[in-house]
């Protein structure tokens, strides 16, 4: 019986986690919230810093070298700090050691 209850105890708390916990959400968040628009203008800015051999957040892509010393990339879906071992994985990946990661533009 408490063998049972042991394997069972992991059961029940993984379907009280599925379920979650909380109600309802409040009435007000409940309410459609207007989307605010980005004028124009503002998207497509160049950054003055882009000048001095800087990348911006907004532009950043990953690229990697691996031990054949070839860069490959841009890799833009990889978050920012992960670039390195982003790297590590894809020249595993290929059977090839890492040798470097950096950030430019795409």
């Amino acid at each position: 019986m408490r063998n049972q209850m042991k394997s069972m105890l992991p059961l029940w708390m993984g379907a009280l986690l599925a379920m979650g916990c909380g109600g309802p959400l409040p009435e007000e968040s409940q309410e459609p919230q207007e989307s605010i628009a980005i004028p124009e203008q503002y998207l497509e800015q160049e950054d003055p810093s882009a000048e001095d051999g800087t990348v911006s957040a907004l532009r950043a892509c990953c690229y990697i070298r691996c031990s054949d010393r070839v860069w490959r990339g841009p890799y833009p879906n990889v978050v920012y700090g992960n670039c390195r071992n982003h790297g590590k994985y894809q020249c595993a990946k290929r059977g090839l050691g890492y040798a470097g990661a950096d950030w430019k533009d795409c």
